[in-house]
């Protein structure tokens, strides 16, 4: 497998996979097709245990999803869709991968926002370094999360802790996402990788039977939040579409997409508010 903006490396039953696109790992239609792609094949694939996510870029695990592709995904016939109008492509995505057969790690060990965030929470586990920052500052825009964060950040974490982080949409340390349930836990970030792959390592040696019995178990524990999970999807769309019919909410989006460099992204909260003025 050979994709753009994935970098992939096999170590036995483990498949590490790390974000590769460019100098703010944007996430992007090219990447979310391959990421499609990938998971794809994944649910066939019964050599693979564990699926470690990380990125090849030391600052940022995934920046935020790519403007101009929103805009682009919002005006040319060409870019897929979701066949389902309740549901988009990047909620497709993070459900997809949510509900592979593997177990899947998030790796983040620097800056993940928006989308990024959003497709993060889909994993199974999520570990960070203190340095690590979240952020879902989508609010600050004059819009709403919706690649299925709103919704999945509520049941992570419940719904005052997700008002914060929402409506704050400030950068949240990698302590306080594990103090609050985003991540596992925050480990240093000299030790976080020799902690994941032991982790990796000792969940690629169960067997594919024990995996399967305690995904079963977990889903149906969890199987009354699996309505509330697309309903809430349903809502994210219905305002989005909404909200993104404002211009004022367009232009102020078209003034954030020329600002999409490392210098900007670095704090993104500021950024926002400097575009807002």
């Amino acid at each position: 497998m050979s994709y753009q903006t994935l970098s992939l490396r096999r170590d036995g039953r483990i498949l590490y996979v790390d974000i590769d696109n460019g100098p703010l790992n944007l996430m992007t239609i090219q990447m979310v097709g391959e990421l499609f792609d990938l998971a794809g094949k994944l649910v066939f694939d019964q050599e693979t245990g564990v699926v470690v996510l990380g990125s090849a870029n030391p600052e940022f695990f995934i920046a935020h999803f790519d403007l101009d592709d929103l805009f682009r995904s919002m005006n040319d016939p060409d870019v897929p869709q979701s066949k389902y109008p309740d549901i988009n492509v990047v909620q497709a995505l993070s459900t997809m991968w949510e509900a592979l057969p593997q177990v899947t790690i998030g790796l983040v060990d620097g800056i993940v926002r928006g989308g990024g965030l959003e497709f993060l929470l889909a994993t199974h586990m999520r570990f960070a370094t203190p340095r690590s920052r979240f952020c879902l500052p989508e609010t600050s825009g004059g819009f709403l999360p919706t690649g299925g964060g709103t919704t999945r950040l509520a049941l992570h974490i419940g719904p005052a802790r997700a008002r914060e982080v929402l409506l704050s949409a400030r950068d949240f340390s990698g302590e306080e996402a594990a103090a609050y349930g985003m991540v596992n836990r925050a480990l240093p970030a000299d030790g976080i990788r020799a902690y994941v792959d032991d982790l990796a390592r000792r969940a690629a040696a169960r067997s594919a039977g024990s995996v399967a019995a305690v995904n079963q178990v977990l889903t149906k524990v969890l199987g009354g939040a699996v309505d509330a999970q697309f309903a809430g999807f349903a809502v994210e769309n219905e305002a989005m579409r909404a909200l993104l019919g404002i211009p004022a909410v367009q232009e102020h989006l078209r003034k954030l997409a020329e600002l999409q460099d490392v210098e900007h992204e670095r704090d993104l909260p500021a950024t926002i508010a400097g575009a807002a003025r």
